[in-house]
């Protein structure tokens, strides 16, 4: 019986705590996105690269920031205290052009759809991201 409820006991805390990192893990994968302002489609990537950070790349089909208008950012990502990620150390990629600082941002995740919201790079117009893969 003690055998039992220290298993019991176990199990819980296991499942608390992998439960926790799987919350934070659902921000992992390929999302997709239209631009209202250009009509692009665009793609977010998020991947963990540690414990604490994530790998954000960003792919649109047309990037306002780019004269050409084909390019990708890449940047950092690390949870905040409210359960957001803050997308830092951001660079722009640009086709034929030096890479570029872009502002930091916050992305927001609804828990119960998994979609990703923030500001855009340029003027902080609403982008919206849905999940469509986890790997």
């Amino acid at each position: 019986m003690k055998h039992r409820v220290l298993a019991a006991i176990s199990l819980g805390v296991f499942t608390l705590a992998g439960s926790a990192w799987a919350d934070e893990d659902d921000w992992s994968g390929l999302y997709k996105g239209l631009d209202i302002l250009d009509g692009s489609i665009d793609y977010l990537s998020i991947s963990r690269t540690d414990a604490e950070t994530y790998e954000l790349r960003i792919i649109p089909s047309v990037i306002s920031l780019c004269q050409t208008g084909r390019g990708w950012i890449v940047a950092d990502g690390v949870l905040n205290d409210e359960g957001n990620m803050l997308r830092q150390n951001g660079r722009v990629f640009c086709e034929g052009e030096q890479p570029n600082d872009v502002p930091d941002r916050v992305l927001s995740r609804e828990k119960e759809t998994g979609i990703i919201r923030y500001g855009a790079t340029d003027d902080k117009r609403p982008l919206v991201y849905h999940k469509v893969s986890s790997d």
